[in-house]
């Protein structure tokens, strides 16, 4: 850990809130991962420097002038051959054992008070589930966009993507941790944040990316890390994004529900996004012809059937890529907002 500040103090524009190349040091393996970064960097930057700077003087020494000889060359030196072999071979070595040391550190997450909280990755979003550790009994909170967690606890991430969907990749620079998210399989993540958002400066929470490249809006497939400093405020925050019943009024429910959900692949404006589905403008009511011939009206059955089950029954000229949509115990309440929207998008 010494030698990690020793080398952090050292790069450009590097403060208490983070360095020229990374952001704060937000959780237990960040350290790590800096002080490997640190090391290869400046190890890399110490010959490069060292390289260059014997090449130019052989250059200059060695120059063709007027009066000079060529030198005789050695074919042939043991020790230095035995010199740029065993000392780069050491290097890599600490290199090899340094990053070996921290990769374990990451992958082996603690055996005990390790709090669980489903991920769900979607083109293009991102969903957080929580359930127990204090919140109402056998109530599972679903929360776009948003993790939260509270500081020095441990964390483990169970995250996976839907059968029908791609490859995704959750990374969080603050934490310095990434994992894929794989359709049809579940992959863990943990980690121990030791920083909260409003610590860093972050009021808005830590950013969390999607590193995988997946697709048309990839670019804002994005989400906020809060790290709260009790676990009263965790499950206040919780609550608040978790439980959509909250918003009362079912169209501007049903609105909330579209742009976290709905909107990369559902216009509103009549025209339809590149491999995208029917525009919500005008649909509801309005008679579809399916892939099969048959014609389906689109009303409270249809919408509750689409989200369910989207590839029972597919509008004629779109692509069948819609993955299913499970919103657990408030998934009626979810269903009410889309039908109540889409019937005041009628005109």
């Amino acid at each position: 850990m010494m030698a990690d500040l020793a080398l952090g103090s050292l790069l450009p524009l590097a403060d208490a809130g983070g360095s020229f190349w990374f952001p704060p040091e937000a959780s237990s393996v960040a350290a790590g991962s800096d002080f490997t970064y640190d090391f290869i960097l400046w190890l890399s930057i110490l010959f490069f420097v060292a390289i260059c700077g014997v090449t130019g003087y052989f250059v200059f020494k060695y120059r063709k002038r007027p009066g000079h000889t060529e030198e005789i060359t050695s074919t042939h030196n043991t020790r230095l051959e035995l010199a740029w072999s065993i000392i780069p071979l050491f290097l890599l070595m600490a290199i090899f054992g340094i990053s070996t040391y921290w990769y374990l550190i990451m992958v082996t997450p603690p055996t005990e008070d390790v709090t669980e909280i489903e991920v769900t990755a979607k083109q293009w979003n991102w969903t957080f589930s929580y359930q127990g550790n204090g919140l109402p009994a056998g109530k599972k909170f679903m929360v776009p966009a948003a993790l939260h967690v509270v500081k020095d606890r441990n964390y483990q991430l169970i995250m996976t993507t839907p059968d029908r969907d791609v490859l995704h990749s959750l990374f969080i620079p603050a934490f310095r941790v990434k994992q894929d998210c794989v359709p049809g399989r579940y992959n863990k993540l943990w980690f121990r944040p030791t920083m909260s958002h409003m610590e860093s400066g972050n009021e808005d929470g830590f950013m969390l990316y999607c590193t995988e490249y997946c697709g048309r809006d990839h670019s804002v497939m994005t989400a906020r890390v809060f790290v709260w400093e009790t676990e009263a405020e965790w499950r206040t925050a919780i609550v608040k994004g978790g439980d959509i019943t909250q918003i009362k009024d079912l169209v501007t429910r049903g609105e909330s529900i579209y742009n976290q959900n709905c909107a990369s692949c559902h216009s509103l404006d009549g025209t339809v996004p590149p491999g995208g589905g029917p525009s919500w403008q005008g649909l509801w009511g309005k008679e579809e012809t399916m892939t099969d011939g048959s014609k389906v009206v689109v009303d409270e059955t249809y919408v509750r059937d689409s989200t369910k089950e989207p590839g029972k029954q597919v509008v004629q000229g779109y692509p069948d890529v819609m993955t299913p949509f499970d919103w657990g115990d408030q998934n009626d309440a979810y269903i009410e907002g889309i039908i109540a929207y889409m019937k005041s998008l009628k005109e």
